[in-house]
Order: C-alpha cells, then structure tokens, then sequence
C-alpha cells in the first residue's frame, strides 16, 4: 500500500522525526496527541490504454499537519514547521520503499484550516502520486 510507504517515509525523515512520529491513516484517534500527520486518499486514478491497464497508477493523498490548538500562534508555528517538514520529504521523492516504486510525488495545493470543534489547526497538502502497482 502506497500509505505505508508514505508513513515509512515520513517517519524516517530526520526533520518530520523531531517534531513527530505519529502518523496515521484516514483517522484521528480519539484525544490525540498532538502534533500528528493523517494521510487520506482522495482519489485513485489508474493508466489505461486500449488493451487494458498499464499497472501504473497516480492517486492524490491529502497529508495534514495537525496541532493543538492553543491561545497566540504557537500551534500555527507548529503546523507550519512540520507542513514544511512534510513537503521537504515528499515533495520530489522517487525511490523504492516498502515494496513499492514511487515514481514522483509531487505537492499540488496546500491549504490551512482551523477545527474550533476539535479544538485543532491542520495544514493539508495534496500529494499526486505516481507509482507502480
């Protein structure tokens, strides 16, 4: 699964590490601990040519940098740091891991969003995904 790949290597990344190692996938778990990474797919395209599938897809993942919401800008700072901590490990990757060849992994939006609900500030980005299946 592309997930576990993305997981593995964002809780290898040296710069994501130092903030976090908690990522997780589709959920957050009830009263987290904060910061943390989710990862969701969005979408899942997958090549196609007249004779059939190529065995190539390029889904988008949406990866949130999630912290604490907390009075002044500390949690905005926070989110920011590990949204760029995040964007240095995956932005450009290609390589082999956990089975999978990852092609590109390309940034393709990013926006904030306060959660005054959960009391939380995320950052999401969109990952396009190339890869083998």
């Amino acid at each position: 699964m592309i997930e576990q790949a993305l997981k593995y290597i964002l809780v290898n990344d040296a710069t994501v590490k130092a903030i976090t190692t908690r990522v997780y996938y589709d959920n957050i778990p009830q009263d987290p601990t904060y910061p943390l990474i989710l990862i969701t797919q969005i979408s899942g395209h997958r090549d196609q040519v007249l004779r059939g599938p190529t065995g190539h897809a390029h889904p988008r993942y949406q990866v949130d940098a999630w912290t604490q919401k907390a009075s002044g800008y500390g949690h905005k700072y926070t989110a920011r740091r590990l949204a760029d901590a995040i964007r240095e490990a995956l932005n450009g990757y290609s390589g082999t891991v956990e089975g999978r060849t990852i092609k590109s992994c390309l940034l393709d939006n990013e926006r904030p969003k306060n959660e005054p609900e959960l009391k939380a500030y995320r950052i999401m980005q969109d990952y396009m995904i190339w890869h083998e299946e």
